[in-house]
C-alpha cells in the first residue's frame, strides 16, 4: 500500500528514546505510554530472559509511571501467590528486611537482586508517605516454586483448624502425599513425585477435590459470617496446590512444557481474582515475555500453548495490554544446574547472539539506551509487520507472531546480568 514503509523506519521517527533507567527519575519521559495503556485494567510487563538488570529497571520505571500517572495500585509477580503474601504485607509496613521478603516471597532466587530491593523499597515508602489506597505487591504463581504444595497445604491448615475442621482428615492424606516429594528445589520436586507410586498419586488428587468441594459448601456460610475473605484467601491457596497436582499428573503424561501451562490458568485467574468487587482496580503484571504474550503458542509436538496473557487477552478483550522487553546486544542471564550453594538453580552470564532477521530486535535502533515502541499505532503506517516472527527467549529467539502478541515493545540496546548472575 503507498505511503507505508518498514517499522525499522517507523520506529525511528515514532519510537519514545529514552535515556535513563532511573527508578528516581521524573516520568515525563514515559507520556507516550498512555496511548499504549489506554484504559486498561492490566497492564502486562514482560522481559526476554529473567535476572537481567535493565529489564528489572526498565519495568520499574514503568510501573512507577502507572501507579503516579495513571493509577495502577496492584503489582502482581511471577511469584507464588502462597509465599508472596510476605511481599504485600511487607510493602504495606511489616516488619522483616528487604532482602529477606524478597528470597522468601519471591521464587527461582528472581528477587534476589539490587534492582528488585530497590522498588519493593519504594513501594513501602510511598504507602508511609502517601494518601490515599496503598500499594500492594502479590504473587500469582503456585506454590513452591511449583514444584512442591506444601506452602499452600501448611497455610490452609492453620485455617480449617479454626474453621473446618471436618475437612483435616482429606488436608491429612493431601500432606502426607504431599511430604513424600516436597523438596523448596523445583526439579528435585518434579523428580521425587514421579518416583511415587499410582496409588499415592491418586490419594494425593481424590485428597485434594474433595477438600475443594468442602471448602465451596462452606463459602456462603462463612461469608455470611463475615469470615468470606479469609475464606477466599484459603480456598485459593488450595486452588493453587490442586493446580500444581495437576501440572505434576499431566508432566508424566504430556511432557513438562504443556503441562507447565497448567500455572499460566492460575496465575492469569490470579490476576482476574484482583480485579473483582472493585471496577476502580488496576493491575501492573510482571512476568516472562512468554507468558505475557497474547497469542497461543505451540511446544515441539504442535500442541497448543495458552499462556496467561491468552487468558487474560480473553476474559478482558482490549482491557488487557502486553507490553514485551528485549535487548539486541550485550549479556543476558541463563539458569543452570543447581549447586550445594544455590540449589535452586545457578544463573549464568551468557551473550547475546545477534538479531535474527525476522526478529523485532533487528528493527530497533541501537544508539538511544531504550525505546518504546508502540505497536499498534505502528501497525497502519508500516508494511512488513507480518515479517516479524521472532522474539528473543534468553540466548536463543522464540517464533511468535510479534505484532499479535504484544500492543507495544520496549527495546534495551545493551543489557547485563544482575549482581546475583554468575561471571565467566
Amino acid at each position: 500500500m503507498s505511503g507505508r514503509r518498514s517499522f525499522a523506519s517507523w520506529v525511528r521517527d515514532h519510537g519514545a528514546a529514552l535515556d535513563t533507567l532511573d527508578l528516581e527519575a521524573a516520568s515525563d519521559d514515559l507520556e507516550p505510554l498512555r496511548d499504549v495503556v489506554g484504559d486498561a485494567r492490566v497492564v502486562a510487563l514482560g522481559e526476554s530472559s529473567h535476572h537481567v538488570r535493565e529489564f528489572y529497571q526498565a519495568r520499574h520505571r514503568i510501573l512507577r509511571f502507572l501507579v503516579e500517572r495513571c493509577g495502577f495500585r496492584v503489582y502482581a509477580l511471577e511469584a507464588p501467590f502462597t509465599q508472596g503474601q510476605v511481599l504485600d504485607a511487607w510493602v504495606q509496613g511489616a516488619p522483616g528486611t528487604v532482602e529477606q521478603v524478597a528470597e522468601t516471597g519471591i521464587a527461582m532466587s528472581l528477587g534476589r537482586c539490587r534492582q528488585m530491593y530497590e522498588v519493593l523499597t519504594w513501594m513501602r515508602q510511598r504507602n508511609e508517605t502517601s494518601e490515599g489506597p496503598s500499594l500492594r505487591c502479590v504473587g500469582t504463581d503456585l506454590p513452591g516454586a511449583f514444584g512442591s504444595p506444601m506452602p499452600a497445604l501448611d497455610e490452609l491448615a492453620g485455617y480449617l483448624n479454626r474453621s473446618c475442621p471436618d475437612a483435616l482428615p482429606a488436608l491429612e492424606t493431601a500432606v502426607d502425599v504431599a511430604e513424600r516429594f516436597h523438596d523448596p528445589v523445583t526439579m528435585r520436586a518434579f523428580a521425587r513425585y514421579q518416583e511415587l507410586g499410582p496409588g499415592e498419586r491418586d490419594a494425593l488428587t481424590s485428597a485434594l477435590s474433595q477438600l475443594k468441594a468442602l471448602m465451596r459448601r462452606l463459602a456462603f456460610v462463612q461469608r455470611s459470617r463475615g469470615h468470606g475473605a479469609e475464606h477466599d484467601t484459603a480456598l485459593w491457596h488450595l486452588r493453587g496446590a490442586w493446580y500444581l497436582d495437576q501440572l505434576h499428573r499431566a508432566t508424566a503424561e504430556e511432557g513438562f512444557e504443556v503441562a507447565s501451562t497448567f500455572r499460566d490458568v492460575y496465575m492469569a485467574e490470579s490476576v482476574l481474582r484482583l480485579l473483582d468487587g472493585d471496577a476502580g482496580t488496576r493491575v501492573v503484571l510482571a512476568a516472562h515475555n512468554w507468558h505475557i504474550q497474547k497469542t497461543p503458542a505451540a511446544d515441539g509436538g504442535g500442541r497448543l500453548l495458552l499462556p496467561t496473557g491468552v487468558h487474560l487477552a480473553a476474559a478482558l478483550g482490549d482491557g488487557y495490554r502486553a507490553i514485551g522487553l528485549t535487548s539486541s546486544h550485550g549479556r543476558t542471564a541463563i539458569v543452570g544446574e543447581p549447586t550445594p550453594e544455590r540449589p535452586e538453580g545457578t544463573w549464568y552470564d551468557a551473550p547475546l547472539p545477534p538479531p535474527t532477521g525476522s526478529s523485532i530486535e533487528a528493527a530497533f535502533p541501537a544508539g538511544p539506551l531504550w525505546t518504546m515502541a508502540n505497536l499498534r499505532e505502528a501497525r497502519p503506517h508500516i508494511d512488513d509487520a507480518e515479517s516479524f516472527q521472532q522474539s528473543r527467549m534468553a540466548d536463543y529467539f522464540l517464533d511468535m507472531p510479534v505484532f499479535a502478541a504484544f500492543d507495544a515493545m520496549a527495546h534495551v540496546s545493551h543489557t547485563t546480568g544482575t549482581d546475583y548472575v554468575i561471571q565467566p
